[in-house]
C-alpha cells in the first residue's frame, strides 16, 4: 500500500492512503454511470436506413459498433455525440419515443422511431 504523509502549519503530519482515492473513485464512476443510463438516446431505434443501438458506451450503427468518446448536451436538450476519426453525429428532438438523427459530415438526417427493447 502506498501513503503520503503532509504537514499541516500547525507542524502535524497527517498520512493519508490511495485506496481512500480509489474509494472515492469508484463511488463517483458509479453515479456517473447511473446517471448515463438516463441518456435519453439509449436504446433501440429505427432510424430509416437501418436500426441502430445506443449504450452509454457505445453506438451501433448494424455494419459497426462505435465506442463514444464523449456525449455532449446542447442547450437545447440535444446531444452531440463524439467518436474515433473526428466523426460526430448530433441526436435531438427527443419525444420519448422519437428523435432526430444528423451527421455534420455528410449532412444525411433521419427521424428515429424507439423500437422495445
Amino acid at each position: 500500500m502506498i501513503w503520503s504523509t503532509a504537514s499541516s502549519s500547525n507542524g502535524r503530519t497527517t498520512s493519508c492512503g490511495y485506496p481512500l482515492l480509489a474509494t472515492i473513485a469508484a463511488a463517483i464512476a458509479l453515479v456517473t454511470s447511473a446517471s448515463a443510463e438516463d441518456l435519453p438516446f439509449v436504446g433501440t431505434w429505427d432510424c430509416e436506413i437501418s436500426t441502430f443501438v445506443f449504450t452509454p458506451e457505445t453506438y451501433d450503427t448494424g455494419s459497426d459498433v462505435l465506442d463514444i468518446l464523449e456525449a455532449q448536451e446542447g442547450t437545447d436538450g440535444s446531444y452531440t455525440l463524439f467518436f474515433a476519426d473526428d466523426y460526430i453525429i448530433t441526436l435531438s428532438g427527443f419525444t420519448g419515443d422519437a428523435m432526430g438523427w444528423y451527421s455534420p459530415a455528410s449532412g444525411d438526417s433521419f427521424a428515429c422511431a424507439r423500437l422495445a427493447d
